[in-house]
C-alpha cells in the first residue's frame, strides 16, 4: 500500500549512489527533499551541511534514478486485463480454446466475455487466427469478443448476431470484416471501425470498474517503477474516471490524458465540441494533465494494415489501411494547430507517417507547430530519412514502443525478408535530431521500462536467434532517456520530472543496478525484477 503522502515541511535525506539526468551534476550521493519537492542535490556536506539532525534519513536500495515515464501505455486496460481472461501467452487455437472454455466453466453467469488476445497468427502453432467456428465450440449463448487492442476483435457468431453483422454487411470505411467463402463473416474484424461494430453492443463498464481498474493498473505500474504514463485514445467516461480517482486523491500515476479523435464526425463537428469543454493540450496539473488528440491514420504491422509505400507481400496493389480519411485527417490537425490542440497521430507505415508529416507541415505554414509539440507514435516501419528530416524541422516527437519490436520483429521478417532489417529505427531517428519518448503500449506488450532499454540497446526480438536490425540500436545513456527526461517533455514536464534536481518533484526508483552501467547481459537478467522501491511525490508507492 502507499504510503502517507508527506507534510510540506518533511524533511528527508536519501542516501546512495543517485543517477540524476542532470548534466549539471549527473552523480550524487545525497538529496534532501522537502514535502514533495527535490531542495538540494549532490554530496553529503553539500546537502545538509550542518548535519542531519532532526532530518529523516534514508539509506536507499541500490541505485536512485528519475521515476520512468511511460509514453503511450492504456492503463485501464492493464487494470481491466489484470482482472479478465487473456489468451495472449497462447501457443495454438486448441490451447486459445480450451482456456476459454475453463474461463466460461467458472463463470457461468456470464452474458459478454471479453477477453485480451494480444497474439498473431506466427504466434499460433497453427499459422492462422481463430474465428468463430473455433469459438463457437465452447461459447454457448455467451458472446465472445477476443480484444486485439483497439486495432482487431475476434468474436464469434453469437456476437456477430446480437451485432447485426452478416454476408450483407458493408465493410466500415477504413476497416474490413473478414469473409468466408461463402460471404459471411468468420469472425475477425479489422481495424478499429468493424471491431467497434461489436465492441459497441457490449455493455459500458460502470465507473466503479474503472474505478477498480485504474487502482490496479497504478499498482502494477508502480512496481516497474513507472512514476507517470501518457494514455492515448480515452473516451470522455474513461476521462471521467481520471478525474474522479484524481479527486478522491487517490491517483499516484501521474497520468496525461489523451482524447481519442472521433473520425467518424466531420473535423468541425467534433472540434467544435472539443473547443466547447473550454480546455485544451497542458490544461491540468501534475498528477493530471490534457494531452494531445489522439488520431488512428493507419494500421499495424502485425495485422498487415499499416500504410505502406510498397505492397503488402501476397496481396498485389494493397499497400495497407488509411484508417481516417486523408480530408477528416487534415481538417483535424488544421483545427488543433489554429486552437492551440497537440496531435498525435498513430502512423506506422512510411506512408502514414509521410501523409502525416505532410499535413503537419501545411498546419504549420499557419501557425507554427513546434510550441505544441505534435508527435508520431510508433513509425516503425521503413520511415524514410526525409520523414525523419521534416519531423526533426516540424518539432515533432517520436513516440517509440521496443516492447513491440521484441514481439512483432519476426513476423515481420517473416514476410517481408531481409529489409526488416530496417524496421523499427531508433538510430535514424535520434541522429535526425529528432526527440525520442519511449513506452510500452501495454498491455499488449511487456510494460518493464528496463526491458525496454534492453530491446532499444540489444535489438533482440522474440523468436529469432540474431538481433533484428543491430545498426539501428542506441546507447545505454540513450535508452534510459526515452523513459525519463523525453518522457518528461512529451507529457509537457520536463521543468518538474525527468531528473532529480532542485525544484524538481521527488520522483524516484531504487533499483538493484545501474541501467546505464549494467552490461546487457546485467540488464537482461534483471530487466523485470530489478525494481525495489518507486517514490512519487516523497510518498512510496511500491516497496517498503
Amino acid at each position: 500500500m502507499p504510503s502517507t503522502p508527506p507534510s510540506e515541511d518533511e524533511l528527508t535525506l536519501v542516501l546512495g549512489s543517485i543517477r540524476t539526468q542532470d548534466p549539471d551534476r549527473p552523480q550524487a550521493s545525497a538529496m534532501l527533499v522537502r514535502g514533495d519537492r527535490i531542495v538540494a542535490i549532490g554530496s553529503l556536506a553539500d546537502v545538509a551541511p550542518a548535519g542531519v539532525e532532526g532530518i529523516r534519513v534514508h539509506h536507499a536500495i541500490g541505485t536512485v534514478v528519475p521515476g520512468f515515464i511511460d509514453s503511450h501505455v492504456h492503463t485501464m486496460i492493464v487494470g481491466l486485463e489484470r482482472r479478465r481472461l487473456t489468451v495472449s501467452e497462447a501457443g495454438s487455437i486448441a490451447e486459445v480454446v480450451e482456456l476459454i472454455r475453463l474461463y466460461l466453466a467458472a463463470n457461468p453467469d456470464l452474458d459478454w466475455a471479453v477477453i485480451g488476445a494480444h497474439f498473431h497468427e506466427e504466434d499460433l502453432a497453427d499459422g492462422r487466427l481463430p474465428n468463430r467456428h473455433d469459438l463457437d465450440a465452447v461459447s454457448g449463448g455467451v458472446a465472445l469478443y477476443l480484444d486485439r487492442r483497439t486495432h482487431d476483435a475476434i468474436v464469434n457468431t453469437e456476437a456477430l448476431r446480437r451485432a447485426g453483422i452478416t454476408a450483407e454487411t458493408p465493410d466500415p470505411e477504413g476497416a474490413s470484416i473478414e469473409r468466408e467463402a461463402d460471404g459471411h463473416p468468420s469472425g475477425i474484424l479489422i481495424e478499429r471501425p468493424a471491431a467497434d461494430l461489436v465492441f459497441s453492443q457490449i455493455p459500458a463498464l460502470t465507473p466503479e470498474e474503472m474505478r477498480v481498474a485504474l487502482l490496479e493498473a497504478q499498482s502494477y505500474l508502480h512496481s516497474l517503477g513507472i512514476v507517470g504514463a501518457s494514455e492515448p485514445g480515452l473516451v470522455a467516461a474513461e476521462i471521467a474516471a481520471y478525474q474522479n480517482l484524481w479527486a478522491e486523491g487517490l491517483l499516484s500515476l501521474r497520468t496525461m490524458a489523451m482524447p481519442l479523435g472521433d473520425t467518424s464526425l466531420a473535423p468541425d463537428t467534433f472540434m467544435d465540441g472539443l473547443e466547447g469543454l473550454g480546455v485544451r493540450t497542458g490544461f491540468g496539473d501534475e498528477t493530471l494533465k490534457v494531452g494531445p488528440l489522439k488520431i488512428y491514420l493507419d494500421g499495424t504491422g502485425g495485422f498487415s494494415t499499416a500504410l505502406l509505400s510498397r505492397d503488402w507481400p501476397g496481396l498485389p496493389g494493397y499497400h495497407g489501411t488509411q484508417v481516417c480519411p486523408p480530408e477528416t485527417f487534415r481538417g483535424l490537425v488544421d483545427r488543433c494547430a489554429a486552437g492551440g490542440w497537440s496531435v498525435a497521430v498513430h502512423a506506422v507505415g512510411d506512408e502514414a507517417v509521410r501523409f502525416a508529416l505532410e499535413c503537419f507541415a501545411e498546419a504549420d505554414k499557419r501557425r507554427p507547430i513546434a510550441p505544441l509539440r505534435f508527435s508520431i507514435m510508433h513509425g516503425y516501419l521503413w520511415p524514410s530519412h526525409e520523414s525523419m528530416a521534416e519531423a526533426a524541422r516540424l518539432g515533432v516527437t517520436l513516440s517509440t514502443q521496443p516492447a513491440m519490436q521484441w514481439r512483432v520483429g519476426a513476423g515481420i521478417q517473416h514476410r517481408f525478408g531481409q529489409i526488416a532489417e530496417d524496421t523499427a529505427p531508433l538510430r535514424d531517428w535520434f541522429d535526425a535530431g529528432v526527440e525520442v519518448a519511449a513506452g510500452s503500449d501495454g498491455p499488449d506488450f511487456l510494460m518493464a521500462p528496463l526491458f525496454g532499454m534492453w530491446q532499444a540497446r540489444s535489438r533482440r526480438v522474440r523468436g529469432l536467434d540474431a538481433p533484428l536490425g543491430p545498426a539501428q540500436a542506441v546507447t545505454a545513456e540513450e535508452a534510459f532517456a526515452m523513459y525519463t527526461t523525453s518522457g518528461a517533455r512529451y507529457a509537457y514536464a520536463e521543468n518538474s520530472r525527468g531528473r532529480l534536481a532542485p525544484g524538481y518533484l521527488a520522483d524516484w526508483v531504487e533499483l538493484a543496478l545501474d541501467p546505464v552501467t549494467a552490461t546487457l547481459d546485467e540488464l537482461e537478467e534483471k530487466k523485470e525484477h530489478a525494481v525495489k522501491r518507486t517514490v512519487v511525490g516523497g510518498r512510496v508507492v511500491y516497496g517498503q
